[in-house]
């Protein structure tokens, strides 16, 4: 168990490092490209209501995509729970106006001006992970938040991790109670 977190801490540690040494214009013309393979991809093309997520520095942004999806499709982000250590999810009609900072400085959700839905209704789950494997497992920053979200989701509901291809790895350290897997995994040129 320390060993695999200590390694766990060490990967993250070393992609964090790589995730932020990207510059602006790199993130967003790796970020089109992940965009461009999961919009043509049947699991997003089917899913009428998806939960994305609002990037932190570094991160794949989707909120193009997303942008383009509203309107079409039904769009929700997650509110942290820091009591429950859960997500709740909240739709969401403006990427402009209906955001307020959250805990970690990540942006959410202004509960006030968006809707509550239950898990139950997303048919499609964006994942941001500081790194994916071949086998779809993720490694996230460690609060646990999106593997307690993942594990009460319905079996119907897709869950689709993106990253950068240096983001994905052979294999990642994993605890079978604790770490939840992907459905898939969109990089900018592959699809696991």
């Amino acid at each position: 168990m320390m060993v695999e977190r200590d390694k766990k801490r060490e990967l993250r540690a070393k992609l964090l490092e790589k995730l932020l040494f990207l510059t602006q214009e790199e993130i967003k013309r790796r970020s089109g490209h992940v965009e461009k393979i999961l919009s043509r991809l049947p699991i997003y093309k089917n899913a009428k209501i998806i939960l994305a997520y609002y990037p932190l520095k570094g991160e794949v942004n989707v909120l193009e995509m997303i942008r383009k999806a509203l309107g079409v499709k039904r769009v929700c982000f997650p509110v942290m729970d820091l009591k429950k250590k859960d997500l709740r999810v909240f739709e969401v009609s403006n990427l402009d106006e209906d955001f307020v900072p959250g805990p970690y400085r990540v942006m959410q959700p202004d509960i006030k001006r968006t809707k509550e839905l239950a898990s139950s209704d997303i048919d499609m789950v964006i994942v941001p992970g500081l790194a994916f494997d071949l086998h779809r497992n993720r490694l996230g920053r460690g609060a646990g938040f999106y593997d307690r979200f993942i594990k009460r989701l319905n079996s119907s509901t897709k869950t689709v991790g993106v990253a950068f291809n240096f983001q994905i790895l052979e294999n990642l350290p994993v605890h079978p109670s604790y770490d939840e897997k992907v459905d898939i995994v969109v990089s900018e040129k592959s699809v696991v």
